[in-house]
């Protein structure tokens, strides 16, 4: 890259940098640099320090850290977020102020990377204009009611709350869509009629579009599971054979079969015990530790050379609330010491042939399904989608979702994925959104007596494949009978 090649990208992300910066930028590869600043945004973002230019000393100390790992068949990948120890779990009501500052903090580092950012005011500020001039504020949303032809949300940012009323059916469909505690965009103007605030237009954070940039790496594939449920009646340990007959490349496709070098799967690898009430009942294998010694056994038969990354769900043997710590090693002992087995938190964050993967188990999907109209649990990825324009895992919690109350709330979305990949809802499906490609890679149990109790038919034993050198879908397998 060239000098002004690298000033534009830098600016176009928000940052500027320092001449002895750029010196060291121009010696290093394309893929270096789209790496490393990557690395220092990600690292400026996390701390708050408002800090928007990058300095040599900003590449010294993140050029010595990070470590990449190489899997058994020599390919790098480097753990992004998900293999931290356990933070301090705070309580109460000061737990939750620290865990809702931070959220705050990190969606207005976001939100200053909108170029319309800077007309943004204060809350306490607007509340003095009692005009016909149209402003903008940005808060959580922290209530919406609906009204019967209109909306009413409250609005809340670090310097107080304020009411809003949307009136016209595009807006109102907006708020429909928003979360609550998510933050939200409101361009607002005092209307003397209503003696109150009118919203003019309401959107979300979200993501901006971003062109996948096609690897100069060798093409590799990566294939994509989760919801195995080992251990339970209705796991389906026959398609499952046929799968690893398949990876193992007993089955043809060995155009496919020979580019595979990873497996991601995102989470509820066991059935587990004592998830549900009555769920002995419906278990092959009551001993966890045993459930996991069969899945064990299970991905043994996946060949050395690809690098298998597991993380937890809802009903591995790890914290319920999120984030949640890797499955615990007492229960899991021997997965971890499979060479080509690493063992990640949920949510996690990986970077494999250059390219950036957010996993999430995904325990919110249920509450976007139950909350946004026209989402159903066979579209998994338009509530994928949700999550992605929200920029957090999970917005809404303490009914379903179980968020932990730490200093740092790890669930925000900071850097766009190139691959959000997410499970626990039994239902595939894949599209692109905005440059990122959104895989909801199903189950491998059919369905279960609750399932069938809500009207959720499962899509069950497929295996999602996507080329990580063009973030293309390129087979669905399906194992099933």
């Amino acid at each position: 890259m060239q000098t002004h090649e690298i000033v534009n990208f830098l600016l176009k992300k928000g940052f500027q940098t320092t001449p002895d910066a750029i010196d060291y930028f121009l010696k290093i590869s394309d893929v270096e640099f789209s790496l490393l600043v990557s690395k220092i945004i990600r690292e400026k973002t996390r701390n708050g320090s408002g800090n928007f230019v990058i300095t040599l000393k900003d590449i010294q100390d993140n050029t010595k850290e990070e470590k990449v790992s190489l899997g058994r068949g020599g390919d790098q990948f480097t753990i992004l977020e998900g293999n931290e120890e356990v933070a301090e779990r705070l309580e109460g009501v000061t737990g939750y102020h620290k865990l809702m500052t931070d959220r705050f903090a990190r969606y207005k580092r976001i939100m200053y990377k909108r170029p319309d950012s800077v007309k943004v005011i204060k809350i306490q500020l607007l509340k003095t204009h009692t005009d016909s001039e149209e402003y903008k504020i940005a808060g959580l949303l922290s209530n919406k009611t609906k009204r019967e032809k209109s909306y009413e949300i409250a609005i809340e940012d670090e310097s107080g709350t304020i009411s809003l009323l949307a009136v016209d059916a595009v807006n109102i469909h907006k708020v429909e869509t928003f979360l609550v505690d998510q933050m939200v965009i409101c361009d607002v103007v005092y209307n003397s009629n209503f003696g109150r605030y009118i919203v003019k237009n309401c959107y979300s954070l979200d993501i901006p579009t971003e062109v996948f940039q096609p690897s100069d790496n060798k093409q590799v594939y990566g294939v994509f599971l989760s919801d195995i449920h080992v251990g339970s009646k209705t796991f389906l340990d026959e398609a499952f054979h046929r799968f690893l007959d398949w990876i193992c490349g007993k089955s043809g496709d060995e155009d496919i079969v020979s580019k595979i070098r990873y497996v991601v799967v995102a989470g509820d690898v066991v059935d587990g015990i004592g998830v549900y009430p009555g769920q002995e009942d419906e278990l092959t294998e009551l001993d966890i530790t045993k459930q996991y010694e069969q899945f064990a056994d299970l991905i043994s038969r996946i060949p050395s050379h690809i690098t298998i990354f597991v993380s937890p769900g809802n009903h591995d043997a790890t914290r319920h609330a999120l984030p949640q710590p890797s499955i615990f090693k007492k229960y899991a002992s021997r997965l971890y010491k499979m060479n080509n087995v690493v063992m990640l938190g949920d949510p996690c964050s990986l970077r494999v042939n250059g390219v950036n993967i957010l996993v999430y188990h995904g325990h919110s999907l249920p509450d976007i399904v139950g909350s946004s109209p026209g989402i159903t649990f066979d579209k998994p990825a338009e509530a994928m989608k949700v999550l992605l324009k929200a920029r957090h895992l999970a917005p809404t919690h303490g009914t379903n979702t179980v968020v932990a109350l730490e200093e740092q709330d790890k669930l925000v979305i900071d850097e766009i994925p190139d691959i959000f990949h997410c499970g626990h809802v039994h239902t595939v499906q894949t599209l692109n959104y905005k440059g990122t490609l959104l895989i909801n890679s199903g189950t491998w149990q059919s369905q279960t007596g609750y399932q069938r109790r809500l009207g959720i038919i499962p899509h069950p034993a497929i295996a999602v494949v996507a080329d990580l050198s063009t973030l293309e879908v390129v087979a669905m397998k399906r194992f099933a009978d």
